[in-house]
């Protein structure tokens, strides 16, 4: 018999079998997708269609990242949010900023100890019903969200 044959008999016997490593602190943790649909959950009540679903989508994963981020730097990027999307109408500003704030109460009150970053996410079509899809990354020394 081979060398090789010997190994893997040996390696499949049930004292030998490997079991994938599942460290402590990923057994309890949700999937991002469900957290960042629960967390967006005020922005989707009202959507029409795929795009808005998917804007409302992005616009969640911007606030959930901007949460983790040190508080000057947070003020920044929210600042360039709230110009870049509501540049257009002061009433668009207003309503902007109160989105933002909302998500981020919501993020330090409902989700404060998740310290995840959404790095990407896309939204695809499953039978027939769009579905989220997001990969994530554990910050190491988030800061908590301020309005």
């Amino acid at each position: 018999m081979g060398t090789m044959r010997k190994l893997r008999r040996k390696a499949c016997t049930a004292r030998h079998r490997v079991q994938p490593l599942v460290p402590e602190q990923f057994t309890s943790v949700r999937k991002m997708s469900e957290v960042l649909l629960d967390f967006a959950e005020p922005l989707l009540d009202t959507l029409d269609d795929d795009d808005d679903f998917k804007a409302a989508i992005s616009f969640a994963a911007l606030c959930w990242n901007c949460s983790l981020l040190p508080p000057k730097e947070q003020g920044q990027q929210l600042s360039a949010m709230v110009d870049g999307l509501g540049k257009s109408d002061a009433l668009m500003r207003l309503e902007v900023e109160d989105k933002i704030c909302m998500l981020l109460e919501r993020k330090r009150t409902s989700f404060a100890s998740d310290n995840r970053m959404v790095v990407s996410f896309e939204v695809v079509q499953d039978q027939g019903r769009p579905r989220l899809l997001v990969v994530s990354a554990f910050v190491k020394d988030s800061q908590p969200a301020n309005p």
